[in-house]
């Protein structure tokens, strides 16, 4: 059932594996797009009892990549992410020191970094993550860690300026539901960002049926595109203030990866197509800059404001 829409009528997009962390043996993964409301999701999805494996931190990229990333991957993250305070702080109309913040899936953490970077004071920085260690990451940062799924945050109205949401929102079981949480949270203006593959990238035509990187089987749940993500905001009690597409080299990377895991295993070869290898990632974002201009990449960016 379409969690957007709860149609139960769809048709198959993609199949394939877990190739990036090789946690459900041989199992495949279908991918439906609804055949009302267009959007894309898993079905069948992995339990909630699964999730401790699809995710173990032992194979997760995004829990310790500020210890174990590039440094010049990791250099032009963190400017990445100072970009993301600029523009929510130039959404919301105040000053980075003036506002409260939720990271849902915060990772490591750098994107709290990033805010008290400008001023935010640390008190005003949360981050929720579903394993302790990076849990435990966070509050070592001097941050407030959670452990929880984001389906059962639990905050007074009002209490957050902004909540972001980058590269998590696919994640989610009940994406639409989740949303609505959300906004009960928010103050009025607030500020919703959010980054998930945009289901018009170009590239998504070369690796369509199996291997393109957006689809990261089994870990994401819903994918969206403009339009379909534009209707799920509206529908959830939100304006779309910006919708924006930016270069996608890691899915590009990944994409191809999956393509040589395919042909030659999971070998040399296939690694070299690395999310830490900044070769291969700067060769496919020259490749990313044109499409990312014309809204076809594989990253898009939503800034919504809450009515």
């Amino acid at each position: 059932m379409c969690p957007v829409c709860r149609s139960g009528e769809s048709s198959l997009v993609a199949r394939g594996p877990d190739y990036d962390c090789h946690s459900c043996g041989d199992q495949e993964f279908n991918l439906v797009e609804c055949g009302q409301c267009r959007t894309c999701y898993l079905n069948p999805r992995p339990t909630a009892a699964a999730l401790p494996q699809i995710y173990s931190s032992d194979d997760y990229y995004s829990y310790d990549f500020a210890e174990k990333g590039n440094a010049m991957v990791l250099k032009a993250r963190l400017a990445r992410d100072r970009q993301k305070v600029d523009a929510i702080t130039a959404t919301l109309g105040k000053p980075a020191s003036e506002v409260t913040l939720l990271d849902i899936g915060a990772g490591d953490g750098l994107l709290l970094e990033a805010f008290r970077s400008a001023g935010t004071p640390a008190k005003n920085l949360f981050g929720t993550e579903l394993d302790e260690r990076a849990v435990a990451n966070i509050e070592k940062r001097g941050f407030t860690g959670i452990l929880k799924r984001a389906e059962d945050l639990a905050f007074p109205p009002g209490t957050f300026d902004a909540i972001t949401m980058i590269q998590v929102i696919e994640h989610v079981s009940e994406p639409m539901q989740l949303i609505q949480r959300l906004g009960g949270m928010m103050s009025k203006g607030a500020v919703l960002f959010l980054e998930t593959p945009n289901m018009k990238a170009w590239d998504r035509i070369f690796f369509r049926r199996r291997n393109w990187g957006g689809y990261y089987f089994p870990r994401h749940w819903t994918l969206w595109d403009p339009a379909t993500m534009t209707h799920m905001l509206d529908r959830s009690g939100f304006d779309v203030v910006a919708v924006s597409t930016l270069p996608a080299a890691v899915v590009w990377v990944w994409s191809v990866n999956h393509v040589m895991q395919s042909w030659f295993g999971d070998g040399r070869i296939a690694r070299f197509f690395s999310m830490n290898n900044p070769f291969a990632l700067a060769l496919f974002w020259l490749l990313e800059l044109i499409p990312s201009k014309l809204g076809r990449s594989g990253n898009m960016r939503i800034i919504a404001r809450r009515r």
